[in-house]
């Protein structure tokens, strides 16, 4: 009877250390979003999708950015504002975790910020352990207050969305309508445009199958991807 009584106690210390490891330390695996992304070529702008993983160990609190191919800076910089965003945004001591984000774009080349907002609200669901929604993306910059900032190219990369089955775009607030002198071709189906020579997003990714919605902070945009 006493071995079963130790055995009964080691079983109830082996299974409280695997729920406080459960608890303290980041998940094992790689959490994962669709990026949009745009790319130029000799006709134009073309919007592109990427992959973007985060993974989250042990460690002193250390950004880790691998890609393929090459990001610019201001990218490289955009990654590590979103973390220190993001443990703010959920008052985390990051302090603990290595942060480990990978990006992989059939671009020949990643630049520009456009990531941040997206990049922020998947270290916050990896921290705080929310599902995101795969059939939906982001785009837009991270800034102060968790504002979202606006980007370049939203119309190709809702064309890119289209083109891989994705069914929500979120973008910054106030770019809902987008200029015709902002294109770089002039190829447009002149049925999308109003009357003062602009085309409405969002009734443009309605027409293909994406439901294309304005977000103006952080937290709007974590709610919009994970419904938390």
């Amino acid at each position: 009877r006493k071995v079963r009584l130790m055995n009964q106690k080691r079983q109830v210390v082996v299974l409280m250390a695997l729920l406080l490891a459960m608890v303290v330390l980041p998940s094992s695996y790689a959490a994962s979003m669709t990026l949009l992304a745009v790319s130029k070529t000799s006709t134009g702008l073309v919007g592109t999708d990427a992959g973007l993983e985060l993974d989250i160990k042990d460690g002193s609190g250390r950004v880790f950015i691998s890609t393929f191919p090459l990001t610019n800076v201001d990218t490289q910089i955009s990654f590590r504002m979103a973390k220190e965003f993001a443990c703010d945004f959920l008052d985390r001591d990051c302090s603990r975790y290595d942060f480990y984000y990978v990006i992989r774009s059939k671009a020949p080349i990643i630049g520009g910020p456009s990531a941040g907002a997206a990049a922020t609200t998947l270290t916050i669901a990896e921290l705080d352990r929310l599902k995101l929604d795969a059939g939906a993306a982001a785009t837009g910059t991270i800034n102060s207050g968790g504002i979202i900032g606006p980007v370049a190219g939203i119309k190709q990369k809702i064309e890119a969305a289209s083109r891989v089955g994705l069914k929500k775009v979120l973008i910054p607030e106030s770019t809902r309508y987008y200029s015709k002198s902002e294109e770089e071709d002039a190829t447009e189906n002149s049925s999308a445009l109003l009357a003062n020579d602009t085309i409405d997003l969002v009734e443009y990714g309605r027409k293909r199958g994406v439901e294309v919605k304005e977000v103006a902070e952080i937290n709007e945009m974590v709610y919009e991807l994970t419904g938390k």
